[in-house]
Formats: structure tokens, sequence, C-alpha cells
């Protein structure tokens, strides 16, 4: 009988703990108008940082789908459980990588806020990170 007991006590305290376990959501971050990094030496193209942003992407795993309207559409996925997909415009002295959908990362809007998993934020700033480096390296 006391290992009845024990296993639903068990049972009972996974079902409970794991939603306090789980990350509470956060606002999401867009990156608008981001300034291009460029030196005294060298000032990037537009074609130039286009290329720095498909080289950044590739470099931390995302996939990048040209659009028409010349925008990038930027999607990472993890461990096949997650993804998230941005919208990057860019241009010679500025881009922006906006939210555009994502796949189990706890989404919701609450009192107008966009809401998400904080690793939607930590992955997005990854890349503006590669993005920078990849554009110093020009």
């Amino acid at each position: 009988m006391p290992s009845k007991l024990l296993a639903a006590f068990f049972i009972a305290w996974a079902l409970l703990a794991t939603p306090a376990m789980a990350r509470s959501s956060v606002p999401i971050v867009n990156h608008e108008n981001v300034s291009v990094p460029s030196s005294e030496d060298k000032v990037p193209t537009a074609a130039e940082v286009r290329q720095a942003i498909l080289a950044a992407a590739e470099a931390k795993g995302w996939v990048i789908a040209p659009q028409p309207d010349g925008k990038l559409l930027a999607t990472l996925k993890v461990r096949n459980k997650h993804a998230i997909v941005v919208e990057i415009s860019y241009a010679a002295d500025q881009y922006s990588l906006t939210y555009k959908e994502s796949i189990n990362m706890n989404y919701a809007e609450r009192d107008g806020e966009q809401l998400i998993h904080p690793n939607y934020n930590k992955w997005t700033q990854g890349l503006i990170d590669a993005i920078h480096t990849e554009i110093l390296n020009l």
C-alpha cells in the first residue's frame, strides 16, 4: 500500500510541478532600424548587408527564404520541437528583424502585448550579433 501512495504522490507532484517549472513568457523584442556597423574605411552596400545576413543566418542554423518584396524570412528550428520565423528587411545603413510566427513557443497576446518564451529573444539576439560580426568582417 505505501508504494501505491508514493506513486500517487509522485504523479500528483509531476502534474502540478510541470507548469511551475515552465519559463514565463516575456515580451517579444523586435529589432527595428538597427544601424549597420561600419568603419571609416568601409561602408557596406545593401548587397553586402544582405550577404552578411545570409552568412550569419547560415552560421547560426537559420534557414533563409527570399521574398518577392526583397525582404527575407528567416526560420530557426530547434530539436524539431520549436520553430520561430522572423522577417528581415535591410538597406545599406540599417536593417530590421521582426516576429512573424512561431511553433511551440508559448506565443500569446495579452493587453496588446506580444509574449513568447524567453529563448526567442535570446535566439534573435544571437542572430543580430552574428550579423554585426559578418558586417564588420567585410
